[in-house]
């Protein structure tokens, strides 16, 4: 692999997760635990593609704040090329939710410095996007950064919808997308479907899916994921306690982008993608610090 075998164009933003053992009481303190750390889509999937041994580039826009300063050498201390990020002061890069027993009940998402990304920013790094082996675009970007990374991309290009509230951003560039990682509620919301089961997700990502060179990898919390290509599998979720439901999404995507640009066996790919998940939750923060390939071999021995 190149030098910059994937450029990751996105988020990259400060996490305040508030969490509570129990259920929360509206209008009161609830005791909990509140932790501080790295997050953004497109930071939490550098990182990981890094860890994974991924030539990787990030592309992104933060907050000129000491706490996004770390987030980034985090990212960079894992691997990552962070020579492309820019600082925006006095525009956000934070991202807060609250946890209740492992699930996010809400979340607030500022991020008005990836917002105020400029598509010029993209213009300065065209050779590095139109050389590298794929191009990855989160939905925290305004669209228009979004089809100026589309039109750039030399290769293979993922896309990741990042939410409801944002899918519809890369909705214009979903038919030249090689992959497409999402939930189950952005592939709803995309496909306009409802999804309550996992033959529903494959569905709609069969009505997702670009064309005969596009897989799309859909997340069902729990109960697994579904990975649709020339087949479709369905993954169950492996067993294990929920630490922190941050960044397994991004996990997932990391091990799918590894697989399109390794053509790892698509069952194989899906069950690291599962581990990936599994290893992401079982920590705080929203990357595991030990991710690697053994890792998520070990964690697929280890559910058989």
């Amino acid at each position: 692999m190149s030098r910059a075998a994937v450029v990751v164009v996105g988020g990259a933003n400060v996490d305040v997760v508030a969490s509570s053992a129990g259920p929360m009481v509206a209008r009161a303190s609830n005791p909990g635990k509140i932790r501080i750390s790295a997050g953004g889509a497109g930071r939490n999937i550098a990182e990981n593609l890094a860890r994974l041994g991924v030539p990787t580039q990030l592309l992104a826009a933060v907050d000129a704040h000491p706490m996004a300063d770390a987030a980034l050498r985090q990212a960079e201390e894992a691997g990552v090329d962070v020579s492309g990020v820019v600082r925006v002061p006095g525009q956000g890069s934070y991202y807060a939710a609250m946890v209740a027993d492992g699930v996010v009940e809400w979340a607030v998402s500022d991020m008005g410095a990836c917002e105020a990304l400029a598509p010029g920013h993209l213009d300065a790094h065209r050779a590095s996007l139109q050389g590298a082996a794929m191009v990855v675009v989160d939905a925290n970007l305004s669209p228009a950064v979004i089809e100026r990374a589309a039109a750039f991309t030399g290769a293979g290009l993922c896309v990741i919808p990042v939410s409801t509230a944002k899918a519809a951003r890369i909705r214009r560039v979903l038919r030249r997308a090689s992959l497409i990682v999402l939930g189950a509620d952005e592939a709803a919301a995309l496909s306009e479907t409802r999804i309550a089961s996992p033959d529903d997700a494959l569905r709609a990502a069969v009505s997702l899916r670009a064309g005969p060179g596009c897989t799309v990898v859909v997340t069902m919390s729990g109960y697994g994921l579904g990975w649709v290509a020339e087949s479709r599998i369905w993954t169950d979720a492996l067993a294990g306690r929920v630490i922190d439901p941050s960044g397994a999404g991004d996990a997932v995507a990391a091990v799918a982008i590894y697989a399109q640009l390794t053509g790892l066996d698509v069952r194989k790919a899906a069950e690291l993608a599962a581990a990936a998940g599994a290893l992401a939750i079982s920590v705080e923060g929203a990357t595991h610090p030990g991710f690697s390939l053994d890792a998520l071999y070990a964690r697929v021995r280890a559910s058989a």
